[in-house]
């Protein structure tokens, strides 16, 4: 794709409100299967393509990845948001405490 119809897709893109650049706009365009197609005309459909693709980039859910880098993923998750729960617990005794409220 040549770097006039990258910044074009760009272009389209953000007209949609999506925050992109051309690296994450080209990276998408070289995993998709329909290059030829997007060089010739960019469409809604392409839009939603591409924030679907945005949305699972660097997640367990990613098209193409291995079962290894799957679980890997997902145990990172799970670290997260056992970390995420724990700062949850104390903002809650924290405000029990702060409003006289008696933990069960």
């Amino acid at each position: 794709m040549s770097v006039l119809a990258l910044t074009e897709v760009t272009k389209f893109f953000r007209s949609y409100g999506i925050k992109c650049d051309k690296e994450l706009v080209e990276e998408w365009i070289n995993t998709t299967s329909n290059k030829e197609n997007l060089s010739d005309c960019v469409c809604e459909d392409d839009l939603y393509n591409f924030n679907e693709w945005c949305r699972w980039k660097g997640t367990a859910y990613e098209e193409g990845l291995d079962d290894q880098t799957k679980i890997a993923r997902l145990l990172e998750e799970v670290k997260d948001l056992q970390i995420e729960v724990s700062a949850l617990k104390k903002e809650k005794e924290e405000l029990e405490l702060k409003l006289g409220i008696e933990s069960f």
